[in-house]
Order: structure tokens, then sequence, then C-alpha cells
């Protein structure tokens, strides 16, 4: 390979070309990271100057004496020039404006400045040197580290300019310094989201109500019945932009002048209400066993292998009525919230995030009146199993409404599935495994009833 296909350039190439060429060239083969390729290109740059230079006297000397020349015997070829004659120009005073400028430029925000000087030096035949190159990338490291904000636009321009590619490899400083550039573009982004997302909210509520029940200032009232109107994917963005600024930009609330909600994860929605409706088909199931047990000839002893499958009858009728009524107690939150605050522990209420009256307190007296009416009949029960049934379905409305936890039921139930997943049901699939254990079921009982005694 020549030093021009290496170079990757045409043979006519003049000397400002070839030194833009080895600039763009030095990224890609750097000393410390391939010595080799470096010595290649460095010996293909100052063969093609020395060409070039010779090219350049040959055009002066054609211009000064236009008449046909004798041709070139061997004696005239001129020798090969050191490159310090060759490019003078290396050692030059920098160009304008100066670096003290441009950095000036970047802390008083006028990026279109320093984009073009950025251009401007990159042009110079002053950055052909490593050294200065080099010391070039690191000052603007520095520059953009120590100014006060500057656009994620501003720094794709400059990483376009300068090559700085991440998805190549080529970084200008370790990553640890690049990761915080990135992370300063994402930050800034999401500050002029935040922002713009807060005005679009008040000029149309139902836009972005995830970032205002997050960041803007309301009364419990409010955010309440701001929260009532969420849909599953509003909650989805709701927690991944709570996570986003809880982890990654903690301070970009207080850049915004902005106090997020310190409870966020107990806005969430319930994830399950299973540990209610366990509670309630199990601790009613119990009462009526205890009713028919102390008064058998009542209902007949069949009516103690029907009652769980009448209490979870019960239960499900209950859970369906539940919703319509909740549907209600929505409509009734302006009166709810502040009902809730004044008779409700804070533990409970969480800033309307819990527990509220009307919405779950007035329906757990449901179970507790019907519990009442089931053991009206067994002294010792009817006053206590209706407490019972209302401080458990408090508690465990309670807990389920905590949320980004998951409740204690569905993780005892994660806990028995997880091993289950894991055995081979896929085998069931089989016609002939479906064979093998019907031959082998129908061995065991043929051998039963064979067996003496049996």
């Amino acid at each position: 390979m020549s030093h021009w296909q290496l170079l990757e350039l045409s043979e006519d190439a003049d000397a400002r070309s070839i030194k833009r060429a080895y600039a763009r060239l030095l990224k890609q083969h750097r000393p410390d990271d391939d010595p080799q390729a470096f010595q290649r290109l460095r010996e293909a740059y100052e063969s093609a100057l020395a060409e070039a230079a010779w090219r350049a006297e040959d055009d002066q000397q054609v211009l000064a004496a236009p008449a046909p020349a004798s041709p070139p015997s061997a004696q005239s070829t001129p020798p090969a020039l050191p490159l310090e004659q060759i490019a003078p120009t290396l050692a030059t005073s920098p160009p304008q404006p100066s670096l003290a400028q441009m950095q000036q430029w970047l802390a008083d925000g006028q990026e279109r400045q320093v984009i073009d000087a950025l251009h401007l030096w990159l042009a110079s035949e002053w950055l052909v040197a490593l050294e200065r190159r080099e010391q070039f990338e690191q000052d603007l490291l520095a520059w953009l580290e120590s100014a006060p904000q500057w656009s994620p636009a501003f720094f794709e321009r400059v990483c376009q300019a300068m090559g700085w590619d991440a998805t190549q490899g080529a970084l200008p400083c370790a990553y640890w310094r690049w990761s915080g550039l990135i992370q300063r573009c994402e930050q800034h982004a999401l500050e002029v989201a935040v922002r713009q997302n807060l005005d679009r909210f008040d000029a149309d509520p139902e836009l972005y109500r995830e970032t205002a029940l997050l960041l803007k200032p309301m009364s419990d009232r409010q955010r309440r019945s701001l929260a009532d109107l969420f849909h599953d994917y509003d909650w989805q963005r709701f927690s991944e932009l709570a996570q986003t600024l809880e982890y990654q930009h903690p301070e970009l609330p207080a850049r915004l002048d902005l106090q997020p909600l310190d409870n966020w994860r107990q806005w969430l929605p319930a994830t399950s209400y299973f540990g209610v409706y366990a509670f309630l088909w199990f601790s009613l199931s119990l009462l009526l066993l205890a009713t028919l047990v102390t008064h058998p000839n009542r209902l007949g002893s069949s009516a103690l292998l029907l009652s769980p499958l009448f209490v979870a009858a019960v239960v499900f009728v209950g859970m369906k009525v539940y919703r319509i009524w909740t549907f209600l107690a929505v409509l009734l939150a302006p009166l709810d919230v502040p009902l809730s605050r004044w008779m409700l522990p804070p533990t409970w209420y969480r800033q309307s995030a819990g527990l509220l009256v009307l919405r779950h307190v007035l329906p757990s007296a449901a179970p507790a009146a019907l519990a009442f009416v089931w053991c009206k009949e067994v002294p010792w029960l009817q006053w206590s199993s209706p407490l019972l049934m209302f401080v458990g379905t408090l508690y465990f409305t309670h807990l389920a409404l905590s949320g980004g936890r998951v409740p204690l039921w569905d993780r005892l139930r994660a806990a028995i599935m997880r091993p289950l997943r894991r055995l081979p049901w896929h085998l069931l699939r089989r016609e002939n495994v479906l064979i093998c254990l019907a031959v082998i079921a129908t061995g065991i009982w043929v051998f039963m009833r064979a067996k003496p005694g049996l």
C-alpha cells in the first residue's frame, strides 16, 4: 500500500490536504494504542509532504520559465527534505480566537461562537502536531466539565467535530469522565422536559399528569383527585420519572425550585387485594362453621361442606359491589379527604395516599355487619366477631394500599410457585408421556385390586 492510499488521498493532493488527512487519521491511529500503525502513518505523512513539496517547486519553476526545458537528469532530482523544513508552519502561533476567549464564550453560553471557533482551530495547521491536538482535546474537556451549562445539541456538535464516538471506542478521556458528560446531557434534557411538561399541564390538565403529581405543589385534595384520574400507563410513567429523579438526578428538583413527593411510592396503586379477599373468606368461613357447629340442626350437616363455597360466592358479590361503591367514593373525594385527615391517624392517612373514611373505612363495616348477623345466636361471637372483621379488613386494606411493596400473600404465593414452575410440566403436552402415565396408573390400580385383603 502506497503512502497515498494509506492517507486516503490522490497523488495530486496538496500539503494542506495532506495535513488535514493526517490530523483526521491521528484519531484512529494513536501512538499509545497502536504504535506500529502510528509509525506507518507518520512515514506516509512525511513521504507525502516531501512529494508535495517537490511538486510545488516544479510548478514554480514552470511558471517562472514557461519555455520547454530539457529532460531532468538523475542529478537534478531534489534531495529528500527533512520534515522540519517541509512543514515549518507546524510551530507557528496558534489561531484566533484564543483559547481563553473560547472558554469565556462557553461560560457565557455563546455556543454558536464556540462551534465556529472550534472549526477554525481544527482546520488550522497548529493542531497537526499530535501533542498540540491532544492538549487541545484536554482543554476542551476541562471547559465542558467546568462550564455551568451547555445544551446536548452543542455537545453533539462538539463530538462530531472532534470525532468522539463512544460506540466506536474513540473517547478522549477515561470512561468515568465521559459518563459524567453524558449524564449532564441527560440531566439538561430532563430539566427542559420537566419544565415543558409542567407548563403544558397548566394549559391542559389532561397532559403530563404524572409530572404534575410528582413535582407540582398541591393540596391533599387536589393530589388525590388528580391521582384518581390515572391509568396504568400514567402510573408507569410516574414511577419511571420518580426513580430517575431519585437515583440518577437527585439535584434536579432543587435546580428547578421544586419539591417532589417524599412518599411517592405510597401513591402507587395496590398490586393485589388478595390478602383482603383471603382474610374475608377465611374469617367468614370460620364464623359460619362455628355457627353451624353450635346449631347443627339448623341447616343440616351438608351445610358444613358447602359453607366455604357459599362464603366464596358472598365475597365475590361483595367485591363487585365494592367496585361500584368506589366509583361513587371517587366523586366524593373533595369531602372524603378532609374528613379522613381529621379522623384517621397519619400513618393510615398518608397525605390522602392511604386509607380514606368513605372509600375504605365505611365499606369495611359491611363484613362486620355480616358477621354480627351470622353470629347472633352465638353470644360469645356476636360482639367479638364484628370487631375482628372490621379491624382485620382495615389492616389488610392498609397493607394492600402500601404502594411499592409486594403484599405478604403475594410473596408467599410466589415462593410456592417458583419451585413448581421448574418442574417439567411441558412433558405433559406429549401424548406418549400421557400414555405412559395412564399405563402406570392402571397397573398400580390393578395391582392394588388383585392384592389379597384389599
